[in-house]
């Protein structure tokens, strides 16, 4: 139940329960403020090792101005900027709610940190610099579900990355508009539980605001369709699975209306994750696996010719991206785990994926983690194209 702050002080005694760790130390402002950070370490350390594996980002990112070790370096400041004004915000937080003090200003302290963050990120490098020249264009190019053709690595990279952040990007909305209906976004001593989202259930809004970043993709993929005279399939058939995306949610819609039962749903994540899971393996990835099996070719190769890590690490990220893509499969295998002491801790986390808000933030960290190694290999297979189409253009001439 969300409660009005002038309700705080109304029967506080009646409200003052036990307080878990996870919503005293981590409450869903601060949840999305820790995942905004870890994201751009993630970054950071995409960056390291593809610098030192020697893989040209800025070749794939088509970025002039600059070169490889400055875009590590300057992402490494970065990431120490926005993890020391966050830490000092989270400390002033802790400071007065181990007290047991409460005044109406913190509320804003989650919002003060999220926008120094991404005031941080937008500038990041300095006014004149090209990074943050392109930076800033490429947030508003996407917003509005644009592409710019010539450096569409560049904006894919970001808008696959926001897709990711969905249900971050959810619940920055569910405080965002929790502090401007008056509603109490932080425990205090009257009020100890978890923010609720029963405010952007009304309409769907919080379903509907999770179709956004899949919307967006949804709209390049249409746009580089026609760009390419409708020629290019590849980009159609991409749309068609950001559409899929789109399955889930309208199951949800109709599960809340009592129109269907969870089976549908079932069958839509189904739908959207087999279809996902072969397009990160054969075409952002640009591995034969499935092809190698479907054409019975003995010479065609598992993964690909040209190879930049070692093998294992690519088939552990095959391995871990059926994992996460088909990770509802656990609460399907174990639907009535919640309320049993005598599991794993694990088996426990594993049923609570999509029932709670614990759950919820274990199903974000997830993503993200399967992102970060999505990133890895998109940007590693853009490298060996551009690369390839490179030697044939100096062969030619």
């Amino acid at each position: 139940m969300l409660a009005r702050r002038e309700e705080v002080a109304h029967g506080a005694e009646e409200q003052a329960a036990a307080v878990s760790f996870g919503e005293l130390a981590l409450p869903l402002p601060y949840k999305c403020l820790l995942l905004v950070t870890a994201g751009v370490w993630l970054w950071y350390m995409n960056l390291r090792v593809c610098y030192a594996c020697k893989i040209d980002t800025l070749q794939v990112l088509k970025l002039s101005g600059t070169d490889n070790y400055r875009l590590v370096q300057a992402s490494l400041n970065v990431a120490y900027k926005v993890s020391f004004m966050n830490l000092v915000n989270y400390s002033i937080y802790l400071l007065f709610v181990s007290n047991e003090q409460y005044f109406r200003v913190l509320e804003y302290l989650p919002l003060l940190a999220i926008l120094l963050t991404f005031g941080t990120l937008m500038w990041p490098y300095g006014a004149q610099s090209p990074e943050r020249k392109r930076f800033v264009e490429t947030v508003g190019r996407i917003s509005v579900g644009k592409i710019d053709i010539p450096h569409r690595n560049n904006d894919i990279l970001l808008a696959d990355t926001l897709t990711s952040y969905t249900k971050v990007l959810v619940d920055f909305l569910v405080y965002l508009t929790a502090l401007a209906l008056g509603y109490q976004t932080l425990p205090s001593p009257g009020i100890k539980q978890e923010l609720s989202k029963d405010h952007l259930k009304i309409y769907n809004l919080d379903i509907l605001l999770s179709m956004y970043p899949s919307l967006i993709r949804l709209k390049q993929c249409l746009h580089e369709y026609e760009q390419s005279r409708r020629r290019n399939k590849q980009h159609l058939l991409n749309a068609i699975k950001y559409s899929s995306a789109f399955l889930p949610p309208f199951a949800n819609i109709l599960i809340r209306s009592n129109m269907a039962g969870l089976g549908i749903w079932y069958l839509a994540v189904f739908i959207n994750s087999s279809y996902a899971f072969f397009w990160d393996v054969h075409y952002d990835w640009n591995f034969q696996v499935f092809m190698r099996f479907l054409s019975n070719k003995r010479g065609q190769p598992l993964l690909r010719h040209k190879l930049v890590y070692t093998s294992t690490f690519y088939y552990l990220a095959i391995f871990i991206d059926l994992q996460l893509r088909f990770v509802w499969v656990y609460r399907l295998l174990y639907p009535d785990l919640l309320s049993g002491e005598q599991y794993s801790f694990i088996a426990t986390i594993l049923s609570s994926l999509y029932v709670n808000e614990t759950g919820n933030f274990v199903l974000e960290i997830l993503e993200i983690f399967r992102r970060w190694i999505w990133v890895f290999l998109k940007i590693e297979t853009e490298y060996l194209k551009s690369s390839t189409e490179l030697d044939l253009e100096l062969q030619s001439m």
